[in-house]
């Protein structure tokens, strides 16, 4: 009997360890499962930020705006968590918050959070208030179990780098653009090349007609630098005669008519 007692103590502590260990395993499978689809979230967020230099603002109560994310609805509610909607908080340039802060660190004027209540579903210590942008990430309350993730100002500036590159050279080319309209005033393909030309815009005439493309741009002596030409994906920069605008056919390098992808000043 004795003997039949040690070994029924003994499968009843191995049963609860094992239960015990099944459960810690369970969160962490969740905890995972949450951070890995927010962190899909994170991209679209970006991805956002990179096609419209702003940040998509919350839904009502602060819910995540999945529309302007073009995510499925789903997407708003934590589905490890008995599907408790995220916290979305964001802010551009101090509108509507002057910064966002996680756990005391300013992450930017520009930046975004989302957080996730966790298995406790309620939002703990400064996430419980979400309009006065301090939330907090990591605690020594071991009660905290809030998941939070965060875009901060500078991951966003880093994202568009790119972008402003492009910008800064197609500021460059329509420039030029402007000047070889304004001032090719016998249509030969140069500004005020000769004596016969005089200095500035005679006829008072824009012709657009005369720049299609840029080589019509190097060919005038307008643009000399090869780097202005090309965008960072290869790909020669677009005129468009109706807008008179150059722009860039965008990572796709599929012309789209100045939409898409396409980066259009």
């Amino acid at each position: 009997m004795i003997e039949l007692l040690i070994v029924s103590a003994i499968m009843g502590i191995l049963t609860l360890s094992v239960v015990n260990l099944y459960g810690a395993i369970s969160k962490l499978e969740k905890e995972r499962a949450t951070k890995k689809e927010m962190e899909e979230i994170k991209k679209a967020i970006v991805n956002y930020y990179e096609r419209n230099l702003v940040l998509p603002s919350p839904d009502t109560n602060y819910v995540l705006p999945v529309n302007e994310l073009e995510l499925a609805p789903s997407a708003q509610t934590d589905e490890n968590y008995k599907d408790k909607y995220y916290i979305y908080a964001a802010t551009n340039e101090s509108d509507p918050l002057t910064d966002l802060r996680v756990d005391s660190k300013v992450i930017g004027t520009t930046a975004a959070v989302l957080i996730s209540s966790g298995r406790n579903l309620r939002f703990d210590e400064e996430n419980t208030t979400v309009s006065d942008g301090r939330y907090t990430q990591k605690s020594s309350n071991h009660d905290f179990d809030d998941i939070l993730i965060y875009v901060s100002q500078s991951e966003l500036e880093a994202a568009i780098s790119w972008r402003r590159e492009i910008e800064e050279e197609l500021a460059i080319l329509n420039q030029a653009a402007q000047i070889l309209a304004a001032n090719d005033d016998d249509g030969d393909g140069f500004v005020d090349e000769d004596t016969t030309d005089p200095n500035g815009n005679w006829d008072g005439v824009t012709n657009w007609a005369l720049v299609n493309g840029v080589t019509s741009l190097t060919q005038a002596g307008l643009v000399t630098d090869a780097d202005k030409i090309i965008d960072p994906w290869g790909m020669e920069y677009i005129w468009d005669p109706t807008g008179n605008k150059f722009y860039s056919s965008g990572p796709n390098k599929i012309d789209d008519g100045g939409l898409g992808d396409d980066i259009y000043p």
